[in-house]
């Protein structure tokens, strides 16, 4: 009994100094996903200047994991109002429609990898409330969470883009993708 109380706590306490750190990345000219990003950027300059408070989020967040799953456009993200319409996205529709619902400038949309080494990528928000960091994805989750308590290998991002500026972070594991099964190799960039 002891022993496996023991092995738990050094589990968690592993899990918690691996975790701490959030990386946010530093801001790039350019990524290999420029070009798919207009319409991430139409939402992100529409933003005004408020914070948006955990229940508005978290309301937000309840209302898009109710959509349907459907995979479109391999990179290119559905406007919000067709996301909202349908009621149904994929990963990146669902973000962007997040991203559009909260209105909250620190918002960033986030490409990476759900966990280190997955084939596919995928597409989140990041939010910083009150000083702290959260992960919002209403494709897998109903919840926030705090950016700072997800393991090392899990929701590794590779690229984020706020109002202003783009950036690359420093994990570059598995930089392949395939999206859906399509496409596999690096993206080139225009």
């Amino acid at each position: 009994m002891k022993k496996a109380l023991l092995t738990a706590a050094l589990f968690l306490l592993t899990k918690l100094v691996v975790s701490a750190a959030v990386d946010l990345g530093t801001s790039t000219e350019h990524t290999p996903y420029d070009r798919y990003m207009v319409p991430v950027k139409e939402v992100l300059s529409s933003m005004h200047g408020e914070a948006a408070s955990m229940d508005k989020v978290q309301a937000a967040m309840r209302e898009g994991r109710a959509f349907h799953y459907a995979h479109t456009e391999p990179y290119l993200p559905a406007m919000p109002q067709e996301t909202a319409a349908r009621h149904t996205g994929d990963c990146k529709d669902k973000a962007l429609w997040l991203m559009d619902q909260i209105q909250d400038p620190s918002a960033r949309f986030v490409i990476g990898k759900m966990t280190r080494g997955a084939k596919l990528s995928h597409a989140w928000v990041m939010w910083q409330h009150e000083g702290k960091w959260w992960i919002l994805d209403c494709t897998m989750l109903s919840k926030p969470v705090a950016a700072d308590k997800v393991g090392a290998n899990e929701y590794v991002p590779l690229y984020s883009y706020s109002r202003d500026t783009a950036f690359r972070h420093t994990d570059k594991a598995d930089m392949t993708v395939d999206v859906a099964g399509k496409a596999k190799g690096h993206i080139a960039s225009n």
